[in-house]
């Protein structure tokens, strides 16, 4: 075995008493020396800028001209809010800085703003150049020298950088700063400090975190989730550098598919894009689309003389990876094994490290653009899927992958095994880590388990399968619950939890009788093992499959049952979750008052602490109950206020929207009630969803009577009209209030209108209804073609005339 090195590979000094990470000895005596050893092996070694001489004998201390910007050689695309964001931010601050990951643009953004700044910087702009810098010693020499200023002999070079931008409005632009973010930030502040009228904007993989610093997080092109395929910018410069090399590039709109996929794959960071364009060369954008799983191979080919990390993807993360100390390193590697997003608590599990230590871990990897918070998500994060992969390299290469991979298992064995064992719900005043939260984590935990024939995997693909479940996602899921159950063993303590999700599956496909054995199996399994909230799950499917079959009594009893088991555990919520079942199985059986007496108990807890979706549920089921007691207008008031709650919910809502038809239709509005009944029964088609024989009932005496009621002409055209109408269309339809009848405008359209009305901007409007102001933007472009006007001023005037509709907020 070698002995451990004793003196720096790049400088020869003596290395400190450290080592470069677990079980490696220290090669390297400092951060720059390893930096430049880097720098050597990846081919990126250009020449150090030397130090002017001393012997100088003058300053040029009126130098004004900028030194020539480099001139684009293809074209800027995109990035458009990003140049008014630091337009906006210079005039606020004079230091700003463009952050975020390699390849993300920053400097491309930067030297584009440079060039059309002379407004900014009428006395000069200066691009300045970093990157190739191997130590801080060099930074102000360069910058004097970017400068035109000469070393005073006796004279601070700062100082006299200082005293030659004195009273200049210019722009100074340092390029690439992470590296030297130490001396960067020091220099800058001298600067600022010494000439009042001086601007700097900043490229760095970290901001320099000085006061007044304004930051603009630079991350991807607009991706065609963002915006329509043909408009997002992602797919635009793929397009446009993949003409330079191939001027016959013409996408047709199935390639343009494939290209818009290609860019979602990529994160939409340019440098990416740039690199996978230059394969058109060669293969066809499938065949791109196809390799990606091997990019760092693929996306090595960049112009020849780019710097290597501009021309390579694996070194434009290593670059980033080479500034991190050694437990920022650990922890980057160990977050690869997590996909998709994912919170503090699963970070901190797979990190193995104390709640405050993975929060300033975390806050660290985001500072250095490594890691990205999910935006209007609190506490939770994810990595760009090209530094995920490279960070799971490195997890291999340092032989930690099936370590860290166990901990991620056991942490989500216990959330799952919590969630199935311990409660029905979480409330709304729940902030810890959440079975839902998880789904693509818990996939890859399942394939780990299954590979490994792991007795954990049927509680995992409960897990997993219940958070699909809710999201609409049957087929592939359910296949991977009965490969589970085949490969596990039937004294396996988790078996019941798979087999109850199967049979939620078979139940949502209509196979009732296959969801009936799956649930009296899982509770044969249950009932010696003292988990009441496991065994309840088992009883509460068999409720719903009851009801489905029409079998009311033994409905009753299940539910009965249900009610018996959660009560004494104390838990509001799920104890509110079983008398609202057991509620709406009595109604099927005509029993309205008991029935009535345990709805109206459960929905108050309902309404404070369970989520939106299940308050939509619950207030449906209220909605029910007015009906079967002919109180037809406290039904609809339900039926609003249960879409209200949850508009967004998908599926769900559609189940208050058909109980509106049936109000409708007991309450003479026959074309309405036929419009979105034809409308629901389209969209339960589409989503392979049933309705219990009981709702069923109310619902085909609600269609058959609108019918009658109109010719069979108008019938016709509505019913066509229904089934054409999307599930967005319907709830906005179903959202109108009785003042807006004669309206072709949904409530919220009708409040962007009023809000117009009163004089307020897009932004203004977007914070009053908490929406976007892109959403606005959406929704005076749908009024404007509905009401068939051409501007603002007469969408304002047509809402004064209105002026009796009240905005609902």
């Amino acid at each position: 075995m070698s002995e451990a090195p004793t003196r720096c590979e790049t400088c020869g000094d003596e290395l400190p008493a450290r080592g470069d990470g677990p079980g490696r000895p220290a090669r390297f005596c400092s951060r720059a020396c390893r930096q430049r050893a880097y720098r050597r092996r990846s081919g990126d070694q250009q020449p150090e800028v030397e130090q002017p001489e001393v012997e100088q004998p003058e300053v040029n201390r009126g130098a004004t001209s900028a030194r020539p910007l480099p001139a684009s050689r293809d074209a800027f695309i995109g990035r458009a809010q990003e140049l008014t964001d630091i337009t906006a931010l210079l005039r606020r601050s004079r230091l700003v800085s463009l952050v975020g990951p390699g390849g993300a643009g920053k400097t491309r953004l930067a030297t584009e703003f440079a060039a059309r700044a002379a407004t900014t910087g009428p006395d000069g702009v200066w691009l300045v150049e970093l990157a190739p810098l191997t130590s801080e010693h060099l930074l102000v020499p360069t910058i004097a020298a970017a400068l035109g200023v000469r070393e005073q002999g006796g004279e601070d070079l700062v100082d006299t950088i200082v005293q030659a931008l004195q009273g200049k409005r210019a722009l100074l632009v340092l390029d690439n700063c992470e590296h030297l973010v130490d001396a960067s930030a020091s220099l800058a502040d001298a600067l600022l400090t010494g000439c009042p009228q001086l601007r700097i904007l900043v490229t760095s993989r970290e901001s320099l975190d000085l006061p007044g610093e304004a930051v603009l997080r630079v991350g991807h092109l607009s991706l065609p989730d963002d915006t329509p395929v043909a408009r997002s910018d992602a797919v635009q410069l793929f397009v446009e550098r993949a003409r330079l090399l191939r001027p016959d590039f013409e996408p047709t709109d199935a390639t343009r598919q494939v290209v818009a996929e290609i860019c979602v794959r990529l994160d939409g960071m340019p440098l990416a894009i740039e690199l996978a364009a230059r394969w058109v060369r060669v293969l066809s954008v499938e065949d791109i689309l196809a390799r990606l799983d091997d990019r760092f191979e693929l996306l090595s080919r960049g112009p020849r003389t780019a710097a290597v990390r501009h021309r390579d993807l694996r070194a434009t993360i290593e670059w980033s990876y080479e500034l991190l100390d050694d437990a920022e390193r650990a922890a980057l590697r160990r977050l690869s094994v997590l996909a998709g997003d994912f919170s503090l608590d699963s970070a901190g599990a797979v990190c193995g490290t104390s709640p405050q230590a993975t929060l300033r871990l975390l806050a660290d990897l985001d500072a250095k653009s490594l890691v990205v918070a999910v935006p209007g998500v609190v506490q939770r994060f994810r990595q760009l899927e090209s530094i995920r992969l490279y960070a799971r390299e490195k997890l291999v290469d340092a032989g930690e992958l099936a370590e860290t991979t166990e901990r991620l298992v056991g942490w989500l064995t216990g959330l799952a095994e919590s969630h199935y064992v311990d409660q029905i719900l979480y409330t709304v005043e729940d902030d810890g880590p959440k079975v839902d939260d998880e789904r693509d984590n818990l996939l890859q935990a399942v394939e780990w388990a299954t590979e490994r024939r792991d007795e954990r995997l049927t509680v995992l693909a409960a897990a997993l399968g219940g958070a699909w479940r809710r999201q609409g996602h049957t087929v592939q899921i359910r296949k991977l619950l009965e490969a589970a159950l085949t490969i596990t063993k039937r004294d396996n303590p988790y078996r019941s939890l798979a087999l109850q999700e199967l049979g939620w599956f078979s139940y949502n496909a209509g196979d009732f009788e296959r969801s009936s054995e799956l649930a009296v199996e899982a509770m044969e399994l249950e009932e010696p093992r003292g988990r009441p909230v496991a065994l309840a799950r088992g009883l509460a499917l068999l409720t719903v499959v009851y009801q489905s079959t029409d079998n009311t009594a033994a409905s009753v009893r299940c539910a009965e049952r249900v009610v018996e088991l959660l009560r004494p555990l104390n838990r509001p919520l799920d104890t509110a979750v079983s008398m609202h079942n057991l509620g709406y199985a009595l109604m099927a059986t005509g029993d309205l008052a008991r029935a009535a007496a345990l709805i109206e108990e459960s929905l108050p807890v309902y309404l404070e602490l369970a989520d939106p979706v299940k308050q939509l549920e619950t207030l449906h089921s209220a909605g029910a109950l007015a009906l079967e007691r002919g109180q037809h207008v406290q039904a609809g008031d339900y039926f609003l206020r249960s879409l209200e709650a949850c508009p967004e919910a998908g599926s769900p809502a559609m189940y208050p929207i058909e109980g509106l038809a049936v109000v409708a239709a007991h309450t003479g509005e026959p074309k309405r009630a036929l419009l979105l009944g034809t409308a629901m029964a389209a969209q339960l088609r589409k989503w392979r969803l049933g309705r219990e024989p009981y709702w069923q009932r109310h619902v085909d005496v609600a269609m058959a009577a609108a019918r009658d009621a109109l010719s069979a002409q108008a019938a016709r055209e509505t019913t066509e009209a229904g089934e054409r109408m999307t599930l967005a269309q319907a709830i906005a339809y179903s959202l109108r209030t009785p003042l807006a009848e004669d309206s072709p405008l949904s409530q919220r359209e009708l409040d962007v209108a009023m809000l117009t009305a009163e004089g307020l901007t897009n932004r203004e409007i977007a914070v009053r209804l908490s929406i976007s102001e892109r959403t606005v933007e959406t929704h005076l472009l749908h009024i404007r073609t509905k009401l068939d006007l051409r501007t603002r001023a007469q969408v304002a005037a047509w809402a004064v005339e209105r002026g009796r509709v009240s905005s609902r907020n």
